[in-house]
Formats: structure tokens, C-alpha cells, sequence
């Protein structure tokens, strides 16, 4: 189960790196809104950090995990500081592909994204892991997607 965790996990850095490079202007843009200092550096060094992480997740995922849970931990404390600052700026936690704004449902993604992170940390090296543990992954990769989607949704809906 840890190697399909950190197989997602590396994908999901990946994704949010490439998209912020692929849009600076936007990231450093998003960096500005949301309050962050020295958006000049963040807007190169958080994709590049980003990346790091994502290559230690398929390289030496123990240490992957590591690096991944406080990355996490570190944006989570970001979108909790804003929600409570009663900010309404747009997340770009995966450059452009999304402007809403900044919501719980985030905190609630990264919550779920610590999880995994703190299971891929269990890994020594990436293996094939054995069938069961393969659908539990899938299955718990899937059922907090649709959780995190559903919760998205409705709270659009209520807004």
C-alpha cells in the first residue's frame, strides 16, 4: 500500500509543480493574494521544491513520505491562516487548473494527503506490492477523491 501512495503522491507534486511553472505570472500572482512573502523566490521555489519531493517519493519514498507530510503540513497551516483571515482568494494549490477560492475543502484534501503521505514514509524502496494491498490503496485513493469531490460540490451549492 505505501508504494501506491507514494507512486499517487509523486504524481500529484509533479502536477502542481508543472502547472505552476506553466503559469508564473499566476503563481506568483496566487503567492501575492494569498499573503506569502518574497513572491519572487516562492515562485520558483515551491514548484522546484515540489519536484524534489516527488523525485524522493519514487527515489527513497521513507524519506519521500517525510518530505511530502511536511510540505503538506506547511500548505496546510497556509490555508487555514487564510480561511481564518476571512480572505476570499483563489487556491492555486495546482497552478491554473482551478480559481476557487480558498475553503476547508482544501484542508480537508490535505488532510486526507497527510495520511497518505505518513503511510509512504513506511516504504524503504518502491516493489510491487501484493494484489490486496493494491485494491485497498485504489480503493482509499478513490473513495477520498469522490469524498473530497462530493464535499466540493456541495459546499458550492450551500454558498
Amino acid at each position: 500500500m505505501s508504494t501506491v501512495f507514494a507512486v499517487f503522491l509523486a504524481g500529484m507534486f509533479a502536477l502542481a509543480a508543472l502547472t505552476k511553472l506553466r503559469d508564473l505570472k499566476g503563481t506568483r500572482a496566487g503567492f501575492v493574494n494569498l499573503g506569502l512573502p518574497m513572491p519572487d523566490v516562492l515562485v520558483w521555489a515551491v514548484p522546484v521544491v515540489e519536484l524534489a519531493v516527488a523525485i524522493m517519493l519514487l527515489v527513497a519514498p521513507g524519506w519521500g513520505g517525510v518530505a511530502a507530510f511536511a510540505l503538506l503540513l506547511a500548505f496546510t497551516v497556509v490555508l487555514v491562516t487564510t480561511i481564518t483571515s476571512g480572505r476570499l482568494v483563489p487556491c492555486r494549490c495546482f497552478g491554473g487548473l482551478s480559481d476557487e477560492p480558498v475553503s476547508w475543502v482544501q484542508v480537508a484534501r490535505n488532510g486526507w494527503l497527510l495520511v497518505i503521505a505518513a503511510v509512504a514514509s513506511l516504504e524503504d524502496a518502491l516493489g510491487r506490492p501484493p494484489l490486496a494491498q493494491l485494491v485497498v490503496a485504489v480503493m482509499f485513493l478513490g473513495v477520498g477523491m469522490i469524498s473530497i469531490g462530493w464535499a466540493d460540490r456541495r459546499l458550492r451549492v450551500e454558498a
